[in-house]
Parts: C-alpha cells; structure tokens; sequence
C-alpha cells in the first residue's frame, strides 16, 4: 500500500507553485536586506516585524485551498507565439499576476485603507512579484504552462513546470540565507542598478522570452522526455540570476510604494 500511495503521489500532477517554498524565501530575504528604513518599517507595522516578509513569502499559496478565486493570480498565460502581453487577451479582467501586482501595490499605497487590508495585498505582492520571474509562470504552449510535459530526470519523473519551480533551486542546496548572500555577492553594481526598474508587464515579457528561447526549445512539441543528468546543473546560473531580479525588484517597489 505504501508503494502504490508512492506511485499515485509521483504520477499525480503538482499544481503551479512557482519557485516552490525555497525559492520564495530567497527572494523575500534578498528585498529584506535592500529595504529602505522607510519601507522596513511600514513592512513591520504591517506584517509585525521586518523578518515577517520572509515568514510570509508563501502565505499565498498556503490560502489558495481557502480562496480558490486566487488561484489564477499567480500566473499570467502568454501563448509562446505570441509577441508579448496583451491585457484584454491574456488577462480578462484581471485575473492575472500582471494586474494584481499592479492592483496590489494600488493598495497598499493607500494609507487610508485598512491597515489589514494592507497587510493582505503586501502579502500578494510579496509572493506575486517571485512569481512572475519564474518564466513558466509567463508562458504557455497549450500544456498548462508546462505541468503537461512529463519528464524523467536522475531516475525521478516530475513535469517541466515543476522541473523549474523546486528542482532548479534545490539543486543550488537547502539553506535559503546563504543562496541569497551568495547570489547577491555575485551581483554587480551595474547589473543592481538595472534590475531595480521596469514594470509588472515589462518583467513578464522579460520572463516569457526566456521560456520561449531557452526552455521550451528542448521540448520541440514533445509531451514526454528524459533529460540528460547535468540539465539542473546547467540551469543554475539563469536561475540564480532570476531569483536575483525578483528580490531586487520586490524591493524597489516596496521602497517606491512605502515612501
């Protein structure tokens, strides 16, 4: 009975978690330590502490059960042809990560809100800016994102849409404090100074584009596929890099919004 329960839980598809628990603390602890004191302590005011935007990172995926309206949130489906985001097409009435992220930060600038309906959308806003760096979380090629292409990789079947939200970054290792400091030591000056602009649209063309060039090419319409041992090794270092911008742009917003 145990090994068939096994079996069900491998075969069964995993809904979209983008970046996993993991992934989502090393993001929230990068725009941690590049808030400013202003922002720092609205976050605490609201949240409770400042360690609180790390705690919280995945409060959104832990009510999708409660508040399945959410669900379609945290993604935003850009077909893989397509030259970019449309609002009408690609997000009708605003159940998408584009237009919450937006919506949310409309929220939480407004001081004359409640301060628990405040707290709320900087929750979202947390975890939703994470979300759309994950590139599968901005792309679509009438496979749900990628949870419809199964794959077997290091003798474990998974699908690429998980592939990418936990295996990437678990292969980096287990300790989210340290993956953000060694992320950012490697980030320059100028590479700071870039990725700390943009808009919620402007980031998830930036995220399709690296699904269509650089993910999806292996594919090539495939349904099923084994990838060879070292994939997760050779996808570390864009992964890194997209962990980076997501803490760097969480935090630019939140400093821009809580002035």
């Amino acid at each position: 009975m145990r090994i068939l329960l096994a079996l069900l839980l491998t075969l069964s598809p995993v809904p979209a978690l983008a970046w996993g628990a993991q992934g989502h603390e090393i993001i929230a602890t990068i725009a941690a330590q590049q808030l400013a004191p202003r922002a720092r302590a609205q976050v605490a005011k609201l949240l409770g502490s400042p360690a609180m935007l790390i705690h919280d990172a995945n409060w959104a995926d832990e009510v999708r059960d409660q508040r399945p309206e959410t669900g379609r949130w945290h993604y935003v489906d850009i077909p893989l042809g397509a030259p970019g985001y449309v609002a009408g097409r690609h997000c009708p009435s605003g159940q998408c990560v584009v237009a919450q992220i937006v919506s949310g930060r409309q929220v939480l600038a407004n001081a004359r809100l409640p301060a628990a309906r405040r707290a709320e959308a900087l929750r979202f806003l947390i975890h939703f800016v994470a979300d759309l760096h994950q590139p599968l979380h901005a792309a679509d090629n009438q496979d749900r994102g990628g949870n419809d292409i199964r794959i077997s990789l290091q003798g474990r079947r998974t699908n690429l849409h998980q592939l990418w939200d936990t295996r990437v970054v678990e292969a980096m290792g287990r300790d989210a404090t340290r993956i953000a400091g060694s992320i950012m030591a490697s980030v320059s000056p100028a590479q700071r100074k870039a990725w700390q602009a943009g808009t919620p649209v402007a980031w998830a063309h930036e995220s399709h584009r690296i699904a269509r060039d650089s993910i999806y090419p292996m594919v090539e319409g495939r349904r099923s596929l084994r990838l060879s041992n070292d994939y997760l090794r050779r996808e570390i270092p864009a992964t890194r890099q997209q962990l980076a911008k997501a803490g760097l742009r969480l935090a630019w917003l939140l400093n821009d919004t809580l002035r």
